[in-house]
């Protein structure tokens, strides 16, 4: 059998389209390789921050018992409470009930306690039915306690604004009630306290002096 000597030889030769096609896929998948990594790297930046270890109502003043340090991949931009800074949080009093395995955030916390000069807390009980929605510790309400008997025979008790510090997850099992505690005025913390019945009605919100920053 005879061969054509000088013959060319046949194989895969890429369009130019297709030489461009690999380049960019080359480049990409370098760059899909440098976002891996950082997002690696960056995962690697973790910050001990603190982290609460039991349910803390309003109102409580921080120990050290309280919280515990961990280790956390954190956004720079968080509020949260770093475990360098412990001392510094110490002695503080919570805004608002923070949950066992939450992070300490400084937004959280005050440094005077929440029970003002002049006020006093006292606990009603009202069925869960009647609990307005929305209502969360230091929601600002209106104690409304309804005449007993007949309403033209007793003069009916004025309305008091408080300050719900204390809020139950969830009514009691037996008797479906909730317990609420209130921040009143120490004057009127006898009028309620006393009272058989009461409504609880939810306000807006106002200014709050345990937002306040002393």
């Amino acid at each position: 059998m005879n061969t054509v000597a000088g013959a060319p030889q046949s194989g895969f030769r890429p369009s130019s389209r297709s030489r461009l096609r690999i380049a960019v896929g080359a480049v990409l998948s370098m760059v899909a390789v440098g976002i891996v990594l950082l997002v690696f790297a960056s995962a690697d930046k973790r910050v001990a921050v603190l982290q609460v270890v039991r349910d803390l109502p309003a109102g409580t003043r921080l120990t050290l018992d309280d919280v515990r340090s961990i280790d956390v991949s954190t956004d720079p931009s968080l509020a949260v409470v770093r475990t360098v800074d412990l001392q510094g949080v110490v002695g503080q009093y919570t805004k608002v009930r923070i949950v066992s395995g939450g992070l300490l955030a400084t937004g959280l916390l005050q440094g005077q306690p929440l029970v003002a000069p002049g006020s006093a807390v006292v606990a009603v009980t009202v069925p869960a039915g009647e609990v307005p929605a929305g209502i969360r510790e230091r929601s600002q309400v209106q104690v409304v306690m309804p005449s007993a008997g007949n309403s033209h025979d007793v003069a009916p008790v004025a309305p008091v604004v408080g300050r719900v510090v204390g809020l139950p997850a969830a009514p009691d099992s037996v008797t479906g009630q909730m317990s609420l505690s209130l921040e009143v005025s120490a004057i009127d913390a006898v009028t309620v306290a006393n009272a058989a019945a009461v409504r609880v009605v939810l306000l807006d919100p106002g200014v709050d002096p345990a937002g306040v920053v002393s």
